[in-house]
């Protein structure tokens, strides 16, 4: 069943119906088929919802250069919609402690901030993962009904009551999605502030706590402010526009899997490496791999935060 949407509520009002939100499984169990299956149909009432402050405070933090939105922007857009999936009555899980770990985004040509863009979010798919249980929420965006980006993104509800069979036998495949493959032909090192999760929460409406401050984030249990995961991602595809610009400009499909959490402050190291290429449909598709890592205080080991591909389609 799709519902059309109108408007958006505000982060406040979902946070705060998140909050109260409690595990459902016992009146719904967790099955895709008992997932709920309305989806939203989001049509921006005027071009404002991209306003052109908006648009520049998200390409400012994330060091965008290019000429068209910026990939995660839409996401970004679109995040209020997964929430309100997550809040309705059916969904069987507690929306605290959901963990973001994996991020896909398939772009079919670029977009304009001047464009009218209709969105429509829906659940994907669920399956058992070593931790728990993992379920994706897609985004189609359309242009005079052509499509134009989606996006898939995985959450993790974590669950202790999962058999250790169940685990074994989905550790080896979390292991190869998880690793950090890229030693890197091009390194770059940034400087993430203290300030970042709040610059980033302006420009992108997510306010959650354990972004903000040190302070905010013990109340969650973390030792101090971690940077979002998308950020990280959006950070990292500005780094690639910059070196490879023409990429952006195509087709191209671009996936992350969120590993630890950046806390804030820290220094991290961006790598990126670009495999031999590969004929698809009879031309060349370029494939870049890239990481997001930090070195440990006291060992310095090195620290896996993000790992992703991007390959032009």
């Amino acid at each position: 069943m799709i519902t059309a949407v109108n408007s958006l509520p505000s982060f406040a009002s979902i946070m705060f119906r998140a909050a109260l939100k409690r595990d459902n499984r016992a009146q719904f169990p967790p099955t895709f088929e008992r997932l709920p299956q309305k989806s939203l149909l989001f049509t921006p009432a005027n071009l404002g919802y991209f306003s052109k402050e908006k648009v520049e405070r998200f390409h400012r933090v994330t060091h965008w250069q290019g000429t068209f939105l910026h990939p995660c922007y839409l996401h970004v857009m679109s995040f209020p919609l997964h929430m309100m999936l997550m809040l309705e009555k059916e969904f069987p899980f507690s929306l605290l402690g959901l963990v973001h770990i994996h991020n896909e985004i398939t772009q079919y040509r670029p977009i304009r901030a001047d464009e009218a863009c209709v969105f429509h979010s829906y659940f994907k798919e669920m399956s058992v993962h070593p931790k728990g249980v993992v379920f994706s929420i897609a985004t189609d965006v359309r242009v005079n009904e052509a499509l134009c980006w989606s996006s898939v993104s995985t959450n993790l509800y974590r669950d202790a009551t999962l058999s250790a069979s169940e685990q074994s036998a989905n550790s080896a495949s979390l292991k190869a999605q998880t690793e950090c493959q890229c030693e890197g032909q091009r390194q770059e090192s940034w400087y993430l502030g203290e300030a970042l999760g709040r610059k980033y929460a302006r420009a992108s409406g997510d306010y959650n706590p354990i972004h903000l401050t040190g302070l905010s984030a013990k109340l969650f249990g973390f030792k101090q402010a971690i940077a979002h995961g998308m950020w990280s991602k959006s950070r990292c595809l500005s780094a690639l526009e910059r070196i490879a610009p023409q990429v952006f400009e195509q087709s191209f499909n671009t996936q992350v899997q969120f590993i630890k959490p950046a806390m804030l402050p820290s220094d991290v190291q961006f790598s990126m490496c670009e495999n031999s290429t590969e004929r698809t449909q009879q031309k060349l598709a370029a494939r870049r791999v890239f990481s997001l890592t930090s070195k440990g205080k006291h060992d310095g080991k090195s620290i896996p935060h993000l790992s992703g591909a991007l390959s032009t389609i």
